[in-house]
């Protein structure tokens, strides 16, 4: 029986526990068990728990772990940049296989990682450091077999898309909503991470590493947050059609990268538009294959420890892991330059002067007839414009009114 040392026992920890050890899971269930967990590391050992493991060790030094020759594979389950990449390199150094579901760390070193487990010969899989329980991961993977990726879209943070939803379906504002996800515990106490991006914005960057051969950097990334969405916004929209969602998307074009994380105006009768509360979408585009369609749960628990227990199994077994892909390619981002969009604009105002400069501004991209001027607030869509153009004109419309939002209009999408 292989042994398995579990780095961390919160909420993805005590998941992959059950499934190993407690035997949740098929694979580990009877009297012939091919792994169990040995070890597992915490910040203190005397803590009350609610699970008091018993069938293994309680460690709060790493040492102990690393230095274990039994050790086949370690599941660094803790969260945060450090020590979890120390802890992930060193095992990987040891011959270790590793699996990780933590995405800041892939996000910023992926390329480092799967260079230095090829080395040592080991496997390195974090399928659940994207989309929770959906294998969006060793899709990719298989998908790059055959096809080249040209295009990722998705809905990739369950937080943002109750939020979004509970707006969109209860017309509810943001704040009293943040609230609510807050006190169910889909939204964490300080919410940066979700509601301005940074959560989307590392998992899209990985994906597109996996997809494009290169390292995506998150300092390419175009990105917005959606805490200036509006009830007013959410209200507008719906007359005309559309709910919002949070989109992180990912283009190849002639080599060259561009990624973005944005609010979007989606179609009421999309399928992605119908994802709804804390489930995740994501689609794939290959040159053969075409369009491919991924939903599932993207957090919570069992969602996320069944994708580590998956990518666990695959450890046993020595299985793919994407190891292959050279993530030395390099490609360059193109930015926003060569993308067009129509757009939804919202500038509040004081005055009749700010509302004139922001009418003087937006006439040259206004759509005939799709100007609305109420509670002193300006909403108007756009023609077909370049992304960079559309840029341009919320920077000079910000210096002339209190507040402007925007959102791009998609029409392409499943």
């Amino acid at each position: 029986m292989k042994q398995i040392a579990l780095l961390g026992f919160g909420t993805v920890g005590l998941g992959v526990y059950e499934i190993i050890n407690q035997h949740r899971g098929l694979y580990f269930a009877g009297k012939e068990t091919p792994a169990a967990i040995k070890w597992i590391l915490v910040r203190d050992k005397n803590k009350r728990r609610a699970v008091n493991p018993t069938d293994c060790v309680l460690t709060d030094d790493f040492e102990d772990i690393i230095n274990d020759d039994s050790v086949d594979i370690i599941i660094s389950a803790m969260g945060g940049m450090e020590p979890e990449y120390t802890y992930i390199k060193k095992s990987l150094e040891r011959g270790k296989h590793v699996v990780t579901a933590n995405k800041e760390v892939i996000c910023a070193h992926i390329a480092e990682l799967t260079d230095l487990a090829n080395k040592n010969n080991v496997k390195l899989y974090y399928e659940g450091a994207v989309g929770g329980g959906i294998p969006i991961i060793s899709s990719i993977v298989e998908t790059l077999k055959i096809n080249k990726i040209t295009k990722i879209q998705g809905i990739l943070n369950g937080t943002t898309n109750f939020i979004l939803t509970k707006m969109t379906k209860e017309m509810r504002d943001f704040d009293e909503v943040l609230k609510v996800a807050q006190d169910l515990g889909f939204a964490e106490a300080d919410p940066t991470a979700d509601i301005e991006g940074y959560d989307v914005m590392r998992k899209i960057c990985i994906l597109a590493s996996l997809a494009f051969h290169t390292h995506a950097k998150t300092e390419d990334v175009h990105l917005r947050g959606i805490s200036n969405i509006t009830l007013d916004d959410v209200k507008m929209a719906d007359t005309m059609g559309y709910d919002f969602k949070y989109i992180g998307q990912a283009l190849l074009k002639d080599d060259k990268y561009s990624i973005s994380v944005t609010p979007v105006l989606l179609p009421k009768d999309s399928v992605m538009c119908n994802v709804n509360q804390e489930y995740n979408v994501i689609l794939l585009y290959g040159d053969i294959i075409g369009e491919l369609c991924f939903m599932g749960k993207g957090a919570g628990k069992d969602a996320t420890a069944n994708a580590v227990v998956s990518d666990t199994i695959k450890a046993l077994n020595e299985e793919d892991s994407g190891n292959h892909i050279n993530f030395a390619e390099t490609a360059n981002s193109y930015g926003l330059s060569g993308i067009k969009n129509e757009y939804y604009i919202r500038a509040s105002v004081k005055n009749y002067d700010q509302f004139e400069k922001v009418i003087d501004l937006a006439s040259g991209a206004i759509k005939k007839n799709n100007l609305t001027y109420t509670n002193s607030k300006v909403f108007f869509t756009t023609e077909l414009i370049r992304s960079s153009d559309m840029l341009s004109l919320y920077e000079q419309l910000r210096e002339c009114a209190d507040d402007v939002f925007y959102a791009r209009m998609e029409h392409s999408l499943l």
